[in-house]
């Protein structure tokens, strides 16, 4: 059995690499909470970019090679599909297309679902008015248990 080369031992390495540092000191960590972070500032914005921008690197990367992808609206179609459902009737046929579709397919689902959620700042700012209100609520529900047990409290003789 021949060792993989080429694209098979770069994927192989990249796996050995992310589960032997699990830790977030490290360059795979670091990475994936900026692009958590990235996407949570503004999900629609992500999304559009990412729309965008696959559809330029998937036309770029298939336009001489797929006669399916005439145009970046060809492009357009097929990333904006591989982000939801996954249907267009086109496929990616070179090693670029085919990783660009992968990564699409990977995280475009829990982006799309995600594209109409607020900003994180104004979620943010939300939780901590539900937060005080909630804080709120708990002192003033802590001062009326007070009250009662003070009034049915039995008197000393």
């Amino acid at each position: 059995m021949n060792a993989p080369n080429g694209p098979e031992a770069l994927a192989l390495t990249a796996l050995g690499r992310v589960l032997a540092s699990q830790d977030l000191g490290t360059a795979y960590g670091a990475a994936r909470d900026e692009l958590r972070a990235v996407i949570n500032r503004d999900p629609i914005d992500s999304l559009v970019v990412t729309c965008l921008g696959g559809a330029w690197l998937f036309y770029v990367a298939e336009k001489d090679d797929n006669e399916k992808v005439k145009s970046f609206w060809d492009a357009l179609v097929f990333v904006t599909t591989s982000l939801s459902v996954g249907y267009a009737n086109m496929f990616a046929v070179t090693p670029a297309g085919k990783a660009i579709a992968s990564a699409l397919m990977t995280i475009g689902p829990a982006m799309a679902a995600r594209a109409l959620d607020a900003p994180a700042a104004e979620r943010e700012a939300t939780e901590r008015q539900a937060i005080d209100t909630q804080r709120a609520l708990i002192d003033r529900i802590d001062a009326l248990v007070q009250r009662i047990d003070a009034q049915t409290a039995p008197s000393a003789p």
